[in-house]
């Protein structure tokens, strides 16, 4: 059986190279793989590292070898599985670690631009980055990422750089902005730019978190550099821990970006309802727009500020 190859358009990041499992057989998931599973617990991924090569299979769908000296990440796919899903995964799943591999930074974020730059949104699966980040661009907020916002620091500044997404919105987020039908597809489209092409400076980030009983629907926080430090952290994509010189630089990275960026946490009741609530916080802060960055944690007046257990 003959193998298929295709780079993926707009992509200048890494070329995609499609391959049947026959032509490429992946390696067997042994004992050290790395094991990534979601909320539910139920495994998502499994990572490898065989030398200077990093496999992450995605079961049931396919297995993609990357390496941190190629600009290319082939994906090895049993037969049936489209080409379509393959390249979603890539996109959305791949990609960031990749990216990670090679020597930048992933959150694990959605994000917003403005005229001054990109906040971006982090937080667990399903606490509603997704849906914030759509409401935001309904209030005039260009989207700039769902899931994945890699950075760059440089003179004690962060910059983020654009990659391929799409935003999807479960039933219910679709049915608050009135989407109707398309509840579980893409509601907004793809970045317009190439990726890799169009960067822009990261003006804060944002940890989103439920807290069921807060004392408020929404309270905000600028982070202490430590609580910091542990929050992003927390939201990083990292394919492995055992490189100790990888490790050693993400960490370094990690404690520069704290240093440079505001970091603030969004904790908020749960409930669709408290979604306008939520955005008004967020919008204030991006309304305030301090000259100081240190003061944005007091110049917030649509949201209460207290200390909260974490």
């Amino acid at each position: 059986m003959t193998s298929t190859s295709q780079r993926v358009k707009g992509d200048r990041l890494f070329k995609l190279i499609i391959a049947d499992a026959e032509a490429i057989p992946p390696p067997t998931v042994n004992s050290q793989a790395e094991v990534w599973r979601d909320n539910d617990g139920a495994v998502c991924a499994y990572g490898q590292m065989l030398g200077e090569e990093y496999w992450m299979h995605l079961p049931g769908l396919a297995s993609f070898r990357l390496s941190s000296r190629a600009e290319e990440v082939t994906a090895v796919v049993a037969s049936g599985i489209s080409e379509e899903l393959v390249l979603d995964a890539y996109r959305r799943s791949v990609l960031p670690m990749a990216l990670q591999v090679c020597g930048r930074e992933v959150l694990h974020a959605s994000a917003i631009r403005t005229q001054q730059g990109v906040l971006a949104l982090c937080g667990i699966s399903e606490t509603g980055k997704s849906t914030i980040a759509f409401g935001l661009s309904r209030r005039g907020y260009a989207l700039w990422a769902d899931d994945a916002v890699p950075f760059e620091i440089s003179g004690g500044s962060a910059t983020v750089m654009s990659l391929p997404f799409e935003i999807r919105l479960r039933t219910r987020a679709a049915a608050l902005f009135d989407l109707g039908a398309v509840s579980t597809a893409a509601v907004a489209g793809k970045n317009g730019a190439l990726p890799g092409t169009e960067t822009s400076h990261l003006l804060a980030v944002c940890v989103l978190r439920r807290a069921e009983g807060a004392a408020s629907p929404v309270a905000v926080r600028r982070l202490s550099s430590a609580q910091a430090f542990a929050a992003v952290l927390t939201h990083a994509y990292c394919f492995t821990l055992q490189d100790r010189e990888r490790k050693r630089r993400m960490i370094r990275h990690y404690l520069d970006l704290v240093a440079g960026v505001p970091i603030f946490d969004v904790c908020f009741q749960s409930g669709l309802g408290n979604v306008p609530a939520v955005l008004d916080a967020v919008e204030q802060l991006l309304i305030a727009r301090p000259s100081e960055t240190s003061s944005w944690s007091h110049a917030m007046t649509g949201a209460r500020e207290e200390t909260l257990p974490r």
